[in-house]
């Protein structure tokens, strides 16, 4: 998981929200629509949308600079647009595509810090990444930390039924 550490309206700057985090939990919240027809003894229900959030909690390593801008917008209790960044989720187990990267979703998140504490002398944070925008689909490269929309990678998440069926 990668997040935009960089200024607002310049050049993406991602890093690794990775060394310090001990928790990054991906919740979809699923909004349903529920019927129940006179024909009917059960309920009909439907997704209509999700409440998409990651819950994060994190010792404060300083140098982090992942860590250090989550801690930053509860520290200066940032809000509106200076409490958002882009997070972007490479799936490293799917196969690397050459010279392009890893196939990743991206979406805009708002961070909204939960609390901080001492944990027997270690500062420690909690929170969540709320989703904010809908993902975009491409490719990651971990190594010059560059995300590349390609929207054809969307379906390399979907379910692909065996040939001869």
């Amino acid at each position: 998981m990668y997040i935009n550490v960089g200024a607002a309206g310049a050049a993406a700057t991602y890093e690794l929200f990775g060394t310090g985090v001990t928790k990054a939990d991906e919740s979809f919240d699923t909004k349903t629509k529920e019927s129940r027809y006179i024909n009917q003894k059960s309920t009909s229900q439907s997704i209509t949308g999700y409440g998409y959030s990651i819950g994060y909690e994190y010792e404060n390593i300083p140098s982090e600079k992942a860590v250090k801008l989550i801690d930053s917008v509860a520290k200066k209790e940032k809000v509106g647009s200076e409490a958002e960044t882009d997070l972007v989720i490479v799936s490293l187990y799917m196969p690397k595509e050459a010279s392009k990267g890893y196939p990743a979703r991206k979406r805009r998140v708002t961070i909204s810090p939960d609390s901080n504490s001492d944990n027997d002398g270690t500062m420690v944070g909690s929170g969540s990444l709320l989703g904010k925008t809908d993902w975009e689909y491409g490719t990651f490269d971990v190594e010059t930390k560059a995300f590349s929309v390609d929207a054809a990678v969307a379906a390399k998440f979907d379910v692909t039924a065996p040939s001869g069926n």
